[in-house]
């Protein structure tokens, strides 16, 4: 469905049945007042206003914004920012935002007065918005970029009087009341850089940037209605809101609340056993408790612009946090009806202050839901559990990011492998039995890759919610939206997701070889091999034919002739008749292993640890990752043309629609809809996989100096950017809070809980 369909299908439903947009009670915008800073000289010049049209759902937004010009301001002036959210007069039901003509009442609530700028929630300040405030205008009535976009303006509210007047703004649309006042010439030009588009952005020119395109805006305000891309503008929007972050900057605290919190701490007084409650609440709270502070359905009470900071003081009273939110049928019966994902998105955003604090959300959607159970802050002190299945190139990751994992955090790794047969465990997980095998009692952190060992970690978060997972594997399903993380390749395709973690390849760490080998393996070492060639084989999107054998042997054997001793053939479970065809057509002396299950002479980890010179067969990341890992330059044999089975064709169609551009008059994004939302949802819920674009990947090896095509010159000096395996683990260790502490205080909180 379009997303205008369902804004106004939102809009048009009863507000206080509706979350997406909550029911229009404000008599005037809320205003926070930045004023001179500690230590400036306050400047004559008069105050900054600013009216920032926003909703719900743009809070994220909202808070960047307003540090934006924290960020860039004149320390010595005043600036007022008002936001304008759910204002009564107004009809919202056909408008695609919560927002929409509220703009063109500014000059009403400045009294038709003064100057004022008005700006769209998804934008930032790049330099100091009194710039724009003090610009000549040239006795018109407003500046913008055009006369048809009024997403940023300069507005002269007296000029404006006439024509935007209090009744006219409530009647009449965005387009109605913009061409009133192109026929009053009142449209002044403004410069391009204070309007930026995404794709726009220029940092020697741009002075504000305007995420435009609904579907890359990175705070990800509505991931119902749109699935969400990257934005071309990159890190801007996440370093501005990590910076936000570290100053631990509120819009409102305790000390500058909204104009609404003494009605609510009024509501709170009047409620049984809130006194704790309102301690930790005023402007010099009480000290930090050791017990466990639980705060049950009062939280639904405080309106959206305090629900930051008191979260916050509530975590930072406590070491563990117990909230219980059951949600009102209708707005302003009992609170505020707000989603899972508000509270979610809130309490791991102040998370990041409270480190040492965690939390417990009962969440109940309605009075007749089943309440959820979720957990936050530093990870459940226990072991590290990695489930692994029959496939290597999983167990293989796996097992690397679980003994990391329990390396940096000074934990104990269990290893669990999965001996049901997949069609087994679908039956019993259709059916709703628990899931087996079981795992350790003291299991705080779940390591699977794969289709089955993914599922099988999901069941057992549902059992037991304090788990925290760590999924990886191209058909491991959706992100978790909280409580876990999931580790893919950039070359999967698959749409960005503030729980996916994407590396050029797998995690995988050098395979161990044996001291004491076997075989051919043994056999290649002792008449002084030093050429050896790993070979995967068939695959469901690719194939070799016996010609691809005849090329890869010549240049085998043109190698071979440049080394000495004989050439190692290893296969692997995929290989089959493809190593007697490649061991036919080769004239050097050549020593084969075929592979077998739990062979105790396989030299796939010999080849990798003492070739001079390695050559791999391209289709498997994961035979590619352990050679990266091994820390040797290589050669990549791949065949030119994959096979396409009809439902590769399918799934690349799917997968180019879904991230196909649709540009408006002006050039911007349109929002996705139609056919173009129906296939990112369906990459998005894992419906449908894009086809692994292993050419893109072989690229990154190429362009990394780390392996080169068979038959052109040997790469050299590579090396792997960033370390990926140790960033990557960092980032899940942020990711996830795992931290490591004291035995006494994983003791006494561990008691506290209990």
């Amino acid at each position: 469905m379009a997303l205008l369909a369902q804004r106004i299908l939102g809009g048009l439903s009863p507000a206080r049945f509706s979350r997406t947009r909550p029911p229009a009670t404000e008599q005037r915008p809320d205003r926070i007042l930045l004023g001179p800073r500690d230590g400036s000289t306050p400047s004559p010049k008069p105050p900054v206003r600013i009216y920032l049209g926003s909703e719900r759902h743009q809070f994220r937004a909202e808070r960047a914004f307003l540090w934006s010009i924290e960020k860039h301001r004149d320390p010595s002036r005043s600036y007022e920012i008002y936001l304008m959210r759910d204002l009564k007069g107004f009809s919202r039901g056909f408008w695609l935002t919560g927002f929409t003509n509220y703009r063109f009442a500014i000059p009403e609530f400045c009294q038709f007065k003064g100057r004022a700028i008005y700006n769209d929630a998804d934008q930032i300040y790049l330099t100091d918005p009194a710039e724009l405030f003090d610009l000549d205008m040239e006795d018109k009535g407003f500046l913008s970029i055009n006369d048809r976009d009024t997403s940023v303006m300069l507005i002269d509210c007296e000029k404006m009087k006439a024509v935007w007047t209090e009744k006219t703004v409530r009647q009449k649309n965005r387009k109605q009341l913009e061409a009133m006042a192109r026929a009053q010439t009142l449209w002044g030009n403004l410069d391009d850089g204070w309007n930026a588009r995404d794709k726009e952005y220029d940092p020697a020119a741009s002075k504000l940037v305007h995420f435009t395109t609904l579907h890359t805006q990175p705070w990800r305000p509505f991931p119902d209605q749109l699935v969400y891309f990257s934005n071309p503008t990159h890190q801007l929007w996440p370093d501005l809101e990590d910076e936000a972050n570290r100053a631990q900057f509120l819009p409102f605290n305790a000390t500058r609340p909204s104009r609404h919190w003494p009605e609510v701490n009024l509501f709170l007084t009047s409620k049984a056993n809130t006194a704790p409650l309102l301690d930790y609440l005023s402007p010099h709270p009480a000290p930090k408790t050791d017990e466990p502070l639980e705060v049950n359905s009062l939280l639904e009470h405080v309106p959206d612009q305090d629900v930051l900071w008191v979260l916050d003081r509530l975590l930072q009273a406590t070491a563990f946090l117990k909230l219980k939110i059951k949600e009102p049928l209708t707005h302003g019966q009992g609170g505020f009806r707000r989603s899972l994902a508000f509270w979610l998105e809130h309490l791991t955003l102040v998370s990041q202050w409270r480190p040492t604090s965690r939390w417990h959300l009962t969440h109940q959607a309605s009075p007749l839901a089943r309440p959820t159970h979720h957990f936050g802050g530093p990870a459940h002190e226990g072991s590290i559990v990695s489930l692994s299945q029959h496939k290597p190139g999983h167990t293989a990751q796996t097992q690397t990011v679980a003994t990391a994992l329990a390396q940096r955090l000074n934990r104990t790794h269990t290893a669990v492998e999965i001996r049901t047969p997949e069609w087994v465990f679908a039956l019993r997980h259709w059916v709703g039995i628990p899931p087996q095998p079981e795992l350790p009692r003291d299991a705080a952190i779940v390591v699977a890759g794969g289709w089955m060992a993914t599922r099988l970690a999901r069941a057992h978060q549902k059992r037991h919610p304090h788990l925290r997972l760590i999924l990886a594997g191209r058909k491991s399903g959706p992100p978790p939206v909280h409580g876990g993380v999931i580790v893919q390749c950039a070359h999967f395709g698959l749409p960005p997701h503030p729980n996916r973690i994407t590396t050029p390849l797998p995690l995988n760490a050098p395979p161990n070889a044996p001291s004491v080998h076997s075989g051919p393996g043994q056999e290649w070492v002792n008449k002084g091999g030093q050429l050896a060639c790993l070979l995967g084989g068939n695959t469901k999107s690719y194939h070799y034919t016996p010609q691809d054998m005849t090329v890869l042997g010549a240049h085998l054997d043109r190698l071979a002739a440049e080394q000495s001793g004989p050439v190692l053939l290893v296969g692997s479970r995929r290989t089959g008749p493809l190593i007697d065809e490649l061991q036919n057509t080769m004239s050097h002396p050549v020593l084969a292993y075929r592979w077998e299950a739990d062979g105790a002479d396989n030299p796939y980890a010999l080849a990798l640890s003492h070739a001079q010179k390695l050559v791999l067969t391209g289709e498997s990341e994961s035979m590619l990752a352990d050679a990266v890992a091994a820390g040797k330059p290589f050669a990549v044999f791949y065949p030119p043309k994959p096979f396409r089975r009809l439902f590769d064709r399918f799934s690349h169609w799917v997968s180019e629609r879904a991230t196909r551009p649709r540009y408006n008059r002006r050039g911007s994004i349109r929002p996705q809809q139609g056919l173009q939302y129906l296939c990112a949802r369906a990459l998005e819920r894992h419906w449908v996989l894009p086809p692994r674009d292993l050419p893109a990947l072989h690229q990154w090896l190429y362009n990394h100096r780390l392996a080169a095509p068979l038959g052109e010159p040997w790469p050299t000096d590579g090396a792997v950017p960033d370390e990926y395996l140790d960033s990557s683990i960092e980032r899940i260790i942020e990711g996830l809070s795992l931290t490591r502490e004291p035995a006494t205080t994983q003791a006494a909180n561990k008691a506290k809980e209990d």
